[in-house]
Formats: structure tokens, sequence, C-alpha cells
């Protein structure tokens, strides 16, 4: 029988049951993606996360309101790892290795 739901339909999980493309990343291996994405092929680097913070009074109903803290992740980079390494810093020589030189010959 032929899905009869929008969300059938499109292929995509419904909305209550959501399901990463494939395995999610580590913060470790989000750090390499962005070493890689900057072009970065020397030096030691950890995640810079740069969080939000809204306030105010929320509930389930008005007369249940309490008062709330939110946090949000507004941005995400890389900074210069300074002293010892921690369980996320990324060496960019290892994860992405400069391209290597060719010798031309002359003829």
């Amino acid at each position: 029988m032929p899905p009869t739901d929008e969300a059938a339909k499109s292929h995509r999980p419904a909305a209550a049951d959501p399901q990463p493309v494939e395995a999610p990343l580590t913060i470790k291996d989000l750090t390499a993606v962005l070493v890689r994405h900057y072009g970065l092929n020397r030096g030691r680097f950890d995640i810079l996360i740069e969080f939000q913070i809204g306030v105010g009074s929320v509930g389930p109903s008005p007369d249940a309101r309490v008062p709330t803290a939110m946090v949000g992740v507004s941005k995400v980079g890389l900074t210069e790892a300074k002293g010892a390494d921690s369980p996320t810093t990324v060496d960019a020589a290892v994860v992405n290795p400069a391209p290597k030189r060719t010798r031309r010959l002359r003829s």
C-alpha cells in the first residue's frame, strides 16, 4: 500500500523520530573538519564555541511560569592550542597534511 502521510511521501522520518544522516561527529572530529575547512596545515588547535544566553519566564501555562535561562550555540571556530593538549586538541599536520611538492625534471 502506498504511503499516505507527508513524512512517508518525502522519505523523511517523522519529526518526532529524527534520525542522523550519518553517525554524529565527536567534538574532536568537528575540530578536524574545521582545520581542513580553513586549510590549516601546521599548528595545534582546539574548537571554539560561542554561546548565546537568553533569559525569560517560561512554563507549560501562564500560571506555571518559572525563571528560565536558555543557551544556544551561536558560532563555532578554532583557537590555537596553548600549553598542554586537551582531549579535543587536533594537530593540523596530522589531520590536514600539506600537499607534497613534486619536483619537475629539466629536459
